[in-house]
């Protein structure tokens, strides 16, 4: 639509617009919503409001009126001559009468309107509160029933504290707050008084309508305003009796089950006393949370013991009911503790009861998410109660919580093993595939909770899982299809593993020896893959317990040809890293098993490539003139299929992803293929086999580049197969730096890219001290930089967010080799100007990867400069200009959240060119207008003295940068 005319709006087209907005599909609407909101910020939109609210309107034009007003309201108070004020309430109670009989999302915005004046008014009518409830709870407005009068009366003073947090106003919000404060008892009062009146009478719907509403504004003045604890104990009586009643005559008669009317109106009263208890200043009135504690207590736990059964029909009631409890006891955890402690016998008894209850809820009968949805929310207690029981300072008081905890979490482990529990083939046809996901992030949720459990119980816990095991075991024997509780035991034993690496106890042991005679092929394949993980978690105990190694490389080799070849990969994997050299003995028999697998073909791609590290830990192990068998066998396929599609020259979609594959595979080789792997075998001049490959395929590699030039998925499959040979080979890589390099440049000459940029930059982070490699390094370093300059100089400027992850690559990568290898900064024949050019643009780019980098490289040529002198001359002649960009990306350029990046940069030129940044901030800001006109002279003074005074404290500078950005943008208001 075109632009509106602000000074003459034509009420016809803005109604079409508001019907076009409402009734139209999203890119039109998107169109339409740019004008409206134009138009709802005017001036005259407090004309047109009114307008567009009269009778005979459609809904659609009715509401956006009502919004309109309310916008404006909020937003440009400052418009309102105060002799107009007067007028405007009246209206605005006209309308609210007028629109009483609906619709009632009309009614509702108009109810918000009138909170937001009133929140304004508060100095100049001081009693709108009184006069609200006295008009509206006394039906003093004639033709509208008491209902609606009521529903008024309660969407008004529910709006009044959350106007209170967003309206745009000159008075300070925390004056505001405390002012809207003042007002929390007649509010409170008012509710009570209300709710109370119900409780005697039958609740039709719209009693439980107004009642929720009741009961939300309650929750709402506490959350925004707050309230003492002490002043809430009466409420919190009275919302434990809504709840009372909303469950117990529902659940004694009909169906049992609570009705949605009953269900809100409870949950909501949860909730409310959830605000209640979480307070900020809560934790000052520690004997009044202990009251509230046993209030909950006393009046809650029959409903949560009534439903503690899986599948229960008020599951909504029992989730928030615990919510409450949760949230009372993280909020007040150190208060928990003292009652631990405490001599008063009354203390010891609460919270053992409320602990107990989180216990319950923990272990809620029914499986996570489907059977139940409690027992989620307690698991971040468990966390929480045993770090505050470590973290007390007086160790007398320490001894006696851990004392007290102990047999809880010996208790809690035994409920999370059998919470672990997976559902059996019966019960999955109720699962979708959300609810899978969810379990299984469930189960690691309760796998962290048993390491907390480990925290107070140390080897104790493997004494539980061990005796839990050998009931799972017993089960099974009696009912061999019964798994899961086998395979959950196995699951916790797996969780803990990592504590257990020198354990000599004999309960690990007997794990890998149940692991290993579990007849699975009888059973669940899930229980094959988690036996399989397991072993992989223990390969640090393994390398300590070799006898036993044998039998976990039969149980791996076993999920190698399975359904559970991931599993079996990844357990593999572990064991050829952690325990290599023990694997000596039985290298030949299972890279020969691996090779099988490999040609079995039903493994997934990854699986494929994940195999390969094992193969290459084990081809490692071999004498040498047993590794060229195994590099034929497993290794040669690769390159024959790369060779013939490189042949064939199909770049069909198959091929790539076969090229990719077959590339990764190579590439996971060469991280793990490695002769030298003790100083005995270095001193031993034994030529590597990576080379050998290296040396025999370069060819394809540049074949592939050539091929593949346009498929960065590719090009960093090929570049990442070359940088894991020289991360793993380092030095031995010396005989193929001249060939990687003219792969490089020929690659480089084809098509500048990340994936080429980062195997440049690893080459000469890696030799370029070396001596002999010097030479190579300096010329790889220039065609690196050409390079990128050829693609940034045949590219627009504006055009750059089209190459910024290429521009993100190289000064990413530039950064690192300027802090890595300073002395390259030696080479007087690089275009340094040219690459502060450049990296000026990039920390102006809108990307926060190109931004990052560019800040990086900046900062840390900045740093190098003052030991060479001809970069010292590059930083003096462009320092303005990079300090001019930095404060244009603060002022309005770069996105608000990337501003406190730029500290880095500041702090550098205040490192090394202290006097020189005084004098380019005062040159740059002294520009009229820049880098906004919403800052003053004295303001921009202020802050280039704040700027240049810190020299070393980063996190202030950015507070500083932060702030300037808020203000240069006009967001002030918004972060007041």
């Amino acid at each position: 639509m075109e632009r509106i005319n602000l000074e003459n709006i034509d009420i016809a087209r803005l109604e079409e617009a508001v019907v076009v907005f409402y009734r139209s599909n999203s890119h039109e609407q998107a169109i339409t919503h740019e004008w409206l909101t134009e138009a709802e910020g005017s001036p005259q939109a407090w004309q047109f409001s009114w307008q567009l609210m009269q009778l005979g309107k459609s809904q659609e034009v009715q509401f956006f009126g009502a919004i309109t007003l309310h916008a404006k309201l909020m937003k440009h108070w400052n418009e309102v001559p105060p002799e107009n004020r007067e007028e405007l309430k009246q209206k605005i109670l006209e309308k609210i009468v007028q629109f009483a009989g609906g619709p009632k999302i009309v009614l509702n915005r108009l109810c918000i309107a009138l909170g937001a004046y009133i929140v304004h008014m508060l100095d100049e009518w001081p009693n709108a509160i009184e006069e609200v409830i006295d008009t509206f709870q006394n039906q003093r407005i004639p033709n509208v029933k008491p209902d609606v009068q009521l529903w008024i009366m309660l969407e008004v003073l529910t709006a009044i504290p959350e106007e209170a947090q967003v309206i745009h106003t000159s008075v300070k919000r925390v004056t505001l707050r405390a002012e809207v404060g003042k007002r929390v008892p007649v509010i409170l009062q008012t509710m009570e008084a209300y709710l109370r009146q119900q409780m005697n009478r039958v609740w039709d719907a719209e009693a439980y309508s107004n009642m929720i509403r009741a009961v939300k504004c309650v929750g709402t003045w506490i959350k925004n305003i707050g309230y003492s604890l002490e002043a809430c104990v009466t409420i919190t009586a009275v919302l434990l009796e809504v709840v009372n009643k909303c469950y117990w005559p529902a659940v004694q008669t009909g169906d049992g089950c609570m009705s949605a009317d009953e269900n809100e109106l409870a949950e909501n009263c949860l909730k409310s006393m959830v605000n209640i208890m979480i307070q900020p200043e809560s934790h000052s009135y520690p004997k009044t949370a202990f009251v509230l504690l046993r209030m909950y207590l006393d009046s809650l736990c029959e409903i949560t013991k009534m439903e503690w059964k899986r599948d229960n029909d008020n599951e909504d009631i029992i989730v928030h009911i615990y919510m409450l409890f949760v949230s009372a006891v993280e909020r007040h955890s150190s208060l928990l503790l003292s009652g631990v402690i405490s001599p008063d016998p009354i203390l010891p008894i609460t919270v053992n009861r409320m602990v107990q209850e989180i216990l319950h809820c923990t272990d809620k009968p029914g499986i996570y998410p489907v059977e139940e949805s409690c027992s989620t929310m307690a698991l971040a207690f468990w966390y929480m109660l045993q770090d505050e029981v470590f973290a007390m300072t007086n160790e007398e008081h320490k001894r006696r919580c851990w004392e007290y905890i102990k047999p809880l979490y010996a208790h809690l482990t035994s409920i999370l093993v059998r919470k672990s529990e997976q559902p059996d083939e019966k019960s999955l046809d109720r699962w979708s595939s959300d609810d899978l996901e969810c379990f299984r992030c469930y189960r690691q949720d309760i796998s962290d909770t048993f390491m907390y459990c480990y925290d107070v119980l140390h080897d104790y816990i493997l004494v539980i899982l061990s005796a839990m095991l050998d009931e799972a075991i017993a089960d099974m024997q009696r009912h061999p299809t019964h798994w899961t509780k086998l395979e959950a035991c196995i699951y916790s034993f797996q969780s803990v593993a990592e504590h257990f690496t020198n354990d000599t106890s004999r309960q690990i042991p007997n794990l890998m020896r149940v692991l290993n005679e579990i007849p699975y092929e009888k059973m669940n394949v899930k229980l094959l893959g988690t036996a399989l993980e397991t072993i992989g978690s223990y390969c640090n105990w393994l390398m300590e317990n070799p006898t036993y190694i044998p039998a976990a490389i039969d149980l791996l080799v076993r999920g190698l040809n399975s359904s559970m070849s991931a599993q079996a990969t990844l357990g593999l994997k572990e064991l050829c890293r952690d325990c290599q050299l023990q694997l000596k003995p039985y290298a030949e028999p299972l890279l020969n098993a691996c090779h099988a697998s490999l040609n079995a073909g039903r493994m997934k791609n990854s699986d494929s490539v994940r195999l390969m590290f094992s193969i290459g830990k084990l081809m490692s192990l071999l004498p040498p003139d047993g590794i060229p068998k195994y590099l034929d066998i497993i290794v040669s396929p690769c390159f024959e299929e790369l060779q013939a599609i490189c042949q064939s020259d199909g770049k069909t979609p198959t091929a790539r992803i076969r090229t990719i594959f077959r590339l990764n595979m190579i590439s996971t080789l060469f991280s793990s293929l490695n002769t030298d792997l003790s100083e005995e075998d270095k001193e031993i001049q034994i030529v590597q086999p990576v080379l050998l490959v290296m040396q025999r395929t370069m060819p394809i590699f540049r074949r592939i580049a050539e091929m593949w030039v346009e498929e960065l998925d590719v090009l960093e499959a090929a570049c990442s197969a070359m940088k894991h040979a020289i991360m793993n080979l380092r030095s031995s890589f010396r005989p193929m730096l001249q060939d990687l390099c003219y792969f490089i440049v020929a690659s480089f000459q084809t098509r500048c890219c990340a994936p080429t940029l980062e195997i440049s930059k690893t080459t000469i982070v890696m030799f370029y001290r070396e001596e002999g490699c010097k030479p190579y390094m300096q010329e790889l370093l220039r065609e690196f930089i050409k390079h990128s300059f050829k693609l940034f100089e045949n590219t627009p400027q504006q055009n750059f967010s089209n190459i910024s992850d290429t521009m993100e690559a190289f000064f990413g990568c530039l950064a690192q080799i300027v802090k890595k290898i300073p002395q390259a900064l030696e080479d007087k024949t690089l275009a340094y100007d040219r690459l502060v050019y450049y990296g000026q643009r990039c920390m102006t780019l809108p990307e926060s990867g190109a931004i990052r980098c560019g800040i990086q490289f900046m900062t840390h040529f900045t740093i190098q400069s003052r030991n060479h002198e001809h970069i010292t001359e590059v930083v003096l002649k462009t320092g303005e200009q990079t300090v001019y960009f930095i404060m244009m990306c603060v002022g309005y350029l770069t996105p608000r959240s990337q501003v406190d990046k730029f500290a880095d940069i500041i702090l550098a030129f205040n490192k090394k060119y202290p006097a020189e940044l005084a004098i380019w901030l005062k040159t740059v800001m002294s520009v009229p207008h820049f880098p906004t006109p919403l800052l003053n002279d004295a303001e921009k003074s202020r802050y280039v003295s704040l700027i240049i005074k810190e020299k070393v404290n980063k996190r202030l500078l950015q507070q500083h940068l932060s702030e300037m950005a808020i203000k240069l943008r006009g967001l002030t208001e918004k972060f007041q």
